[in-house]
């Protein structure tokens, strides 16, 4: 869904720094340290922070990080966690591909996805946020049994997710596609309320990362790496 543009908050975003971490050289110390210095999960494309605040509100012990593109949607979010005066949640405006490459190797415990954009159209496939471009992204950055939680009202992505995740070997945990009930580790997303008030239904899966994923993709960069 497109977002119209507002000034005020991709202002907002480049003046408040206190709980946002710059894709840049001098802020990889300070981003190290956060994710180092308790269990942290990533939330990507929050919204306006209804989920992570919820969930950063319920369990102080953990470190939450916030991934979101679009300027004007990451400054709104960015408010509302400054509002919130939680310590436990840091924003990063800027591509998902260049934060991974700047956190490492299984440096974070999970990462939620919530009402991705479909992307219906095959030729965008790859944009999908569980295509195989991304499932190697996170393979990469999740810790062993690491975990993916997902949930959508969009029934074909979801098809298209479950059977990205049985081809690449993620073992999945859970499948419910009448997700009616929240368990103790989530919350409830801005779009979900509207979902839910509106009928559909919503589909929620978790998986794990195993000693089997996306290893021959592992391989393979591997090798490309070093010839």
């Amino acid at each position: 869904m497109r977002v119209k543009f507002k000034r005020w908050a991709v202002d907002y975003l480049q003046t408040s720094k206190t709980n946002q971490f710059e894709l840049f050289i001098e802020d990889k110390e300070k981003l190290s340290s956060f994710l180092s210095e308790k269990p942290t999960y990533i939330e990507i494309g929050p919204g306006k922070g209804d989920f992570i605040i919820a969930l950063a509100t319920k369990y102080p012990n953990l470190n939450f990080v916030v991934i979101e593109l679009n300027r004007t949607v990451a400054g709104i979010c960015l408010k509302r966690i400054d509002e919130s005066k939680l310590t436990n949640i840091k924003l990063v405006a800027g591509d998902f591909y260049r934060f991974a490459d700047q956190i490492g190797p299984k440096s974070t415990e999970g990462i939620f996805l919530n009402f991705s954009d479909p992307w219906p159209k095959h030729k965008h496939e790859n944009r999908r946020l569980t295509s195989s471009r991304f499932l190697f992204t996170y393979a990469f950055i999740l810790k062993d049994d690491g975990k993916i939680y997902q949930k959508t009202d969009n029934v074909d992505l979801f098809n298209f997710s479950l059977a990205n995740y049985e081809l690449y070997k993620w073992k999945i945990l859970s499948v419910d596609r009448e997700y009616n009930k929240f368990d103790d580790f989530d919350a409830e997303t801005e779009f979900e309320h509207k979902f839910r008030e509106a009928g559909l239904k919503i589909n929620r899966c978790v998986v794990e990362k195993t000693k089997e994923t996306m290893i021959e993709e592992i391989n393979e960069h591997e090798v490309r790496n070093i010839l």
